[in-house]
C-alpha cells in the first residue's frame, strides 16, 4: 500500500511541474509580440469568413444547391 502511496505522490508532484512548465509556455507565448499579430490576424481571418457564410447571398446559394440535390436524389 505504502508503495501505491509513493507512485502517486510522486505522479502528482512531475503534474505539477509539468504543468507549471507548460503554463510558462503559454504566457510566453502569448505575451510574444508576433504571436500576438499572428493571433489577431487568424481572428479577422475567421470574422471575414463567418460574415461570408452567413450572408444572404450565402444562403441563398445553400437553398439553390440543397434544392439542386434533392432534385438528384428524386432521380
Amino acid at each position: 500500500m505504502a508503495g501505491k502511496v509513493n507512485k502517486a505522490a510522486a505522479l502528482l508532484i512531475d503534474a505539477k511541474g509539468k504543468a507549471k512548465a507548460g503554463g510558462a509556455k503559454l504566457y510566453s507565448l502569448a505575451k510574444d509580440p508576433d504571436s500576438q499579430a499572428k493571433a489577431k490576424k487568424l481572428f479577422e481571418d475567421g470574422k471575414r469568413m463567418y460574415r461570408a457564410a452567413t450572408s444572404p447571398e450565402a444562403k441563398a446559394a445553400y437553398r439553390q444547391a440543397a434544392e439542386i440535390i434533392k432534385k438528384a436524389r428524386k432521380k
